[in-house]
């Protein structure tokens, strides 16, 4: 078995131990179904949960990365689109969040679990 990197793991929404069991039970764009995560890794047996609510601790991460994504399309919309009026901010960033929202759910739950399983 070779050895795989963490970065590729998070890229690949892979279990957090082995790196090579998934943690979702559907594709990223499946909308209805965005959500769903197996219960414990399928190669070996890690329980993705380590207690109820553990999943509120992603919710840290989620806000680092809707802050950066707010960040930087307010500096795009500064920069290269002359500082539009503040409707054009409002609603190009709530675009923003709403395309990038299963990214974003996906990738916090995916970075929250291998913290915690670093950390343990």
């Amino acid at each position: 078995m070779s050895e795989k990197s963490v970065l590729s793991g998070i890229l690949n929404a892979k279990c957090p131990r082995c790196k090579e069991g998934d943690l979702f039970t559907h594709g990223m764009f499946n909308l209805k179904k965005v959500s769903s995560m197996h219960e414990k890794c399928p190669n070996c047996n890690l329980q993705y949960e380590k207690q109820p609510g553990n999943f509120y601790g992603a919710m840290y991460v989620s806000y680092a990365f809707s802050t950066g994504l707010f960040l930087v399309t307010a500096f795009i919309l500064y920069h290269f689109f002359n500082d539009p009026a503040i409707e054009v901010y409002l609603i190009a960033i709530l675009g923003v969040a709403l395309v990038f929202f299963p990214v974003n759910f996906r990738f916090s739950r995916i970075v929250f679990l291998y913290i915690i399983w670093k950390s343990s």
